[in-house]
């Protein structure tokens, strides 16, 4: 064998090895860094950890805080939440007086905050729940008003407040994005079955329950269910019975309303220019014309009288004046007339006149 075969050789060895030397570098490098972006850092590089308290099982309101209700796990120390508890022995004791209570439900794994439960030997009541500052009223409510019982512990409500004025009605939106503390006698913030109740009790500032105690004396007041997470405030304008209706068919009958009302005025006047402008003066011509009326029948029934005893009597006067002095009865000085006015009948006494006086003075 040549030598410069032999040297071709142990090159092309040595350069096999180098490259297989330089894949294992890369192979190797490239598997720590996988490593490193997929296991978990060593205990040496992880952050430190501390205990929280979280619920074991789902706490409602009410309940007593038990070793058996809560647990502890791990959590950052630089991301441990304010008002959280590192220990159980914080939150349980053995005696009544240091019992702890839950104000505001918790779910399984939910850290316990020092907001959610009560103070050492403090009940669990419907005060502890009220943000401070705030106040708790109670509005009357049916199926209908309080949203067919949807409406729950822990939603928002918009208040509106309809009333009537005059001939028509209108519809104010009183309140907005008021927080519901309790329906009927329940608080518990995780009740999640609609059931119709009668009352419904608010969270709101001390002049917004001045409005609602105020309102419940003058109109019906309705709720309106919001979103749980819808918190902006509406500018809302009165809504009224017109606005129930298309604009043009509404101003329609606003006109025609106007039209009625000017023909019944009109049609009252008429009638008191027809019966005269007062009472006395209507009753005043009742009587004239009843007056008058009497006066005439009188009148002919006389005449009627005269011409039959003319008739009677031939040529001998001296016995017609006979009869016709004793033939009428004595006359009285007054007459009785009865006026009927709207269904009632007065009895009025007037000076009898004598159409016949006239003639019989000679």
């Amino acid at each position: 064998m040549r030598a410069t075969t032999v040297v071709s050789l142990l090159l092309a060895l040595v350069l096999a090895g180098l490259a297989t030397f330089t894949a294992q570098i890369w192979l190797n490098t490239e598997r720590a860094q996988i490593l490193s972006e997929v296991l978990p850092a060593s205990e040496e590089e992880q952050e430190p950890q501390q205990k929280i308290v979280v619920a074991r099982t789902v706490l409602q309101f009410g309940q007593r805080l038990t070793r058996d209700k809560l647990q502890e796990i791990d959590w950052a120390a630089k991301d441990l939440p304010n008002g959280a508890f590192t220990s159980i022995d914080q939150l349980v004791s053995d005696s009544e007086e240091h019992a702890r209570f839950v104000v505001s439900s918790m779910e399984v794994g939910e850290p316990v905050f020092a907001s959610k439960i009560t103070e050492p030997g403090q009940r669990a009541k419907l005060s502890t729940a009220l943000t401070p500052g705030m106040k708790a009223i109670s509005i009357r409510v049916n199926d209908v008003l309080g949203v067919a019982g949807f409406v729950l512990p822990g939603d928002r409500v918009d208040i509106m407040l309809t009333r009537s004025q005059g001939s028509g009605s209108y519809v104010d939106v009183l309140l907005q994005g008021v927080k519901v503390l309790a329906i009927d006698q329940i608080a518990d913030d995780r009740k999640d079955k609609p059931s119709v109740v009668r009352t419904v009790t608010f969270e709101v500032s001390t002049e917004e329950a001045q409005k609602l105690a105020l309102a419940a004396n003058v109109g019906t007041m309705s709720l309106a269910l919001r979103n749980i997470g819808s918190s902006e405030t509406e500018t809302l304008q009165r809504v009224t019975t017109l606005d129930l209706v298309d604009p043009q068919v509404a101003e329609e009958l606003r006109l025609q309303k106007e039209k009625a009302a000017a023909e019944e005025a009109a049609l009252a006047a008429a009638e008191m220019l027809e019966t005269g402008p007062t009472d006395t003066e209507l009753m005043r011509q009742e009587v004239e014309t009843l007056l008058k009326g009497f006066m005439s029948d009188i009148s002919g029934r006389l005449n009627e009288v005269e011409t039959s005893i003319d008739q009677a009597n031939t040529v001998d006067s001296e016995p017609v004046r006979t009869v016709v002095a004793s033939s009428p009865p004595p006359k009285p000085l007054k007459a009785n007339v009865g006026v009927i006015r709207a269904g009632k009948r007065s009895n009025y006494l007037v000076p009898r006149v004598d159409p016949a006086a006239p003639t019989t003075a000679e």
